[in-house]
């Protein structure tokens, strides 16, 4: 038995969003700070884990979704379904069933079992009679006010409710309306007409999944020395309580403590100062209001206590020699010793009691743990009959897990959206993905919004060209520069489609176009003609395959260089000299120098195209931009085609925010005079309107795309 699928609607981050699970594979869910990762475990647990206080499962109006405005009268729906269901007595209370060929009913294998926090029953007689009693909106509208307005989520208005063998899809806003109510025309149904065959069957009394299954539970590892300090938060306390009932010598045990508690108390020094500290309280209040005081040993003399005073003695290494002390323990250290000590609680807890299954929620285990150790912690640890779920936002973690079992959170204006990277993908390319995401460590999977180019020159010139001619990084963007060889575009580009990711992913490439067709005497011989013209065949090709290949895709689109990286740069005249100071450092005689700068300049552009290409060839193209970026000025160009790449990557959002700071970046660099054209108290469209009629740069240009 295993979790296929989790439902939240209408709680936290979450209108109506759908996890998918997979059985034997460790389940990540990725997403950025503030994304509902831990809202995701929060709800699972609201059903599966023993140890969460029950009035924990009383939520308030601060549980429901922030976009729904005025909560009241809106259902949390939290379900998850199982698959994989026996035929146990216990399994079968969540097992739908059908009719097979002969009539009969015949469990499908699969169930849903569903928390509902929702009104209670007289609260949707009322919204009932107001939808049936009013013929109008306005009036439905008016009735429905005047019923919440005095009214608060809390026990007496609201109840938290457990279903089985539920059938309703509540993520469907069709049924949702059907079944809750449908809050624009205040129509809601009549609560005597739920339908169990539907809704399914209210949980039995004898029935408690939270008995049946094991839900351990790992909290993000923040503050663990503090929590290893204090009992009730260290996890040892639990194993030793655990492991203290299995001991049978507790009597001699207990019996020399007492005697070491007598030894202690009775040392002259220790029986004088417990004197001393007596009569001065006498002396002070006297005797009738005196209470009594005696200094003694106070080791535990009740063997389960005993044991549970036990303690870590701790290093950070095999071979370190510090104090021992959890408070001098380094953060990473103290991780995973916290980390080890709730796997082995989870252990014990698989070991010792009779349970359908085993859940393991683990919390955002990366913090302060070396890169290393993040990428072996899951593939090394014994998860025996144990379905896994893994929050993180880690590139190491994330990289190294399988795409078919990841969830990825993508935090937009009003909630949180819930992909599915494999969605509808063979498992040829789901595995070629895994593999080529687990080579790269990339934070791909985070972005708001992905460029990917083939080459390092475009990794590392690209994003310094941005920033400096722009004003704003790619990283205050959101956006992901990623490095693949042209041959994965395709299937890195996989990620992001309508089922799949929706974020939008922009392909930065080369058509090659040859620049020189005819023979001359200065550069171009025909074998250098014929190797033009044979890069621009594969240029069209590629250009043929990837545009085929994107069709129809939304959140994809390729953008290209007519030439190549070097070619768009240098073909502008305000990139000149960010070259030309590379050759001065790169070539020793001048005259090289003199030589090499003139052609970069020429006015004749297939030489100084050619110019280009072999001063990167030279110096390496990597090792080039590298060089680049040293020279790189706010009067930088950046090509058209890189800047409508940028500006498709941004598609979708409101970046009013981003253009105000660039075009704020870029008055700051102008004289006074300049600065005055512009006026703070019109809108941006008006100053940008000023801004484009006047100069003419990498922002007018990316603005007027």
């Amino acid at each position: 038995m295993y979790i296929s699928s989790l439902s939240v609607v209408n709680y936290k981050n979450f209108k109506h969003s759908t996890f998918k699970f997979v059985k034997d594979s460790v389940n990540t869910i990725i997403g950025e700070n503030a994304a509902g990762k831990t809202n995701v475990f929060q709800a699972m647990r609201l059903v599966l884990d023993e140890s969460l206080p029950s009035n924990v499962k009383q939520l308030t109006s601060d549980d429901f979704h922030r976009g729904l405005g005025q909560p009241f009268g809106h259902w949390i729906v939290i379900a998850i379904c199982f698959d994989d269901l026996s035929d146990t007595e216990e399994e079968q209370v969540l097992a739908n069933y059908v009719l097979n060929t002969h009539g009969k009913l015949k469990s499908t294998g699969k169930g849903t079992y569903t928390f509902l926090f929702r009104p209670k029953f007289y609260i949707r007689q009322a919204l009932y009679d107001i939808a049936t009693g009013h013929d109008t909106r306005h009036q439905r509208e008016e009735g429905f006010n005047n019923l919440v307005s005095g009214l608060l989520i809390g026990r007496e208005t609201y109840e938290a409710i457990a279903f089985t063998r539920t059938t309703l899809d509540f993520t469907n806003e069709v049924t949702y309306r059907d079944k809750v109510g449908d809050f624009e025309d205040y129509i809601f149904p009549d609560p005597n007409q739920e339908n169990a065959a539907e809704i399914g069957i209210q949980k039995p009394p004898y029935f408690s999944i939270v008995s049946e299954v094991a839900c351990t539970y790992v909290k993000a590892l923040r503050n663990v020395v503090s929590d290893l300090k204090y009992y009730k938060t260290n996890p040892l306390y639990k194993l030793l309580t655990l492991k203290s009932k299995e001991i049978n010598d507790q009597n001699n045990v207990v019996e020399d403590i007492i005697n070491v508690n007598k030894k202690i108390s009775s040392i002259p020094e220790i029986d004088s100062l417990s004197k001393n500290i007596s009569r001065s309280l006498l002396n002070t209040v006297g005797s009738t209001y005196s209470p009594k005081i005696c200094v003694s040993s106070q080791l535990p003399e009740d063997f389960t206590e005993l044991v549970q005073s036990l303690g870590l003695i701790v290093e950070d290494s095999m071979y370190y020699q510090g104090t021992g002390r959890i408070e001098d323990l380094s953060l990473g250290g103290a991780n995973l010793i916290y980390l080890a000590l709730k796997l082995y609680e989870y252990e014990s807890i698989r070991d010792s009691a009779e349970h359908i299954t085993h859940f393991l929620l683990i919390e955002e285990p990366e913090a302060h743990i070396h890169n290393h150790i993040q990428k072996t912690l899951f593939d090394t640890f014994n998860f025996n009959n144990t379905q896994v779920f893994v929050s993180t936002h880690s590139t190491q973690i994330s990289s190294s897990s399988k795409i078919s079992s990841m969830n990825i959170l993508s935090r937009k204006e009003t909630e949180t959206e819930v992909y599915s990277p494999a969605y509808g993908l063979e498992l040829r390319q789901v595995k070629r993905m895994e593999r080529y995401l687990d080579a790269i460590r990339s934070d791909v999977l985070f972005a708001k919004s992905t460029i990917l180019v083939e080459g390092d020159a475009e990794l590392i010139l690209i994003p310094a060209m941005v920033k400096y001619a722009l004003g704003v990084s790619l990283d205050e963007m959101g956006i992901s520069l990623v490095k693949v060889d042209g041959t994965v575009f395709k299937h890195v580009c996989n990620l992001f489609h309508e089922k799949r990711i929706r974020n939008y992913c922009a392909i930065l490439t080369d058509l090659d176009a040859a620049y020189i067709t005819e023979v001359n005497d200065t550069f171009a011989t025909a074998d250098y003609i014929k190797s033009q013209f044979s890069a621009q065949e594969s240029g069209s090709m590629r250009k043929f395959e990837l545009d085929e290949y994107t069709v129809g895709n939304d959140y994809t689109e390729a953008y290209y260089a007519k030439n190549t990286f070097e070619t768009e740069l240098i073909e502008n005249n305000k990139n000149i000299s960010m070259f030309t100071k590379v050759v001065n450092n790169e070539y020793t005689r001048q005259y090289d120098k003199n030589r090499v700068n003139e052609n970069l300049s020429s006015d004749y552009l297939p030489l100084r195209y050619d110019s280009v290409l072999k001063l990167a060839k030279k110096v390496g193209k990597g090792w080039l931009a590298t060089e680049l970026v040293d020279h790189i000025d706010h009067n930088c160009h950046i090509p058209d085609y890189i800047l409508n790449a940028l500006l498709f990557a941004l598609k979708g959002r409101n970046i009013d925010d981003i253009l105000w700071k660039m075009m704020n970046y870029n008055i700051e660099l102008m004289n006074a005079e300049s600065q005055s054209i512009f006026d703070v108290t019109k809108s941006l469209k008006e100053n940008l309107k000023i801004h484009t009629s006047h100069w003419d740069n990498s922002f007018s240009r990316f603005v007027s795309l």
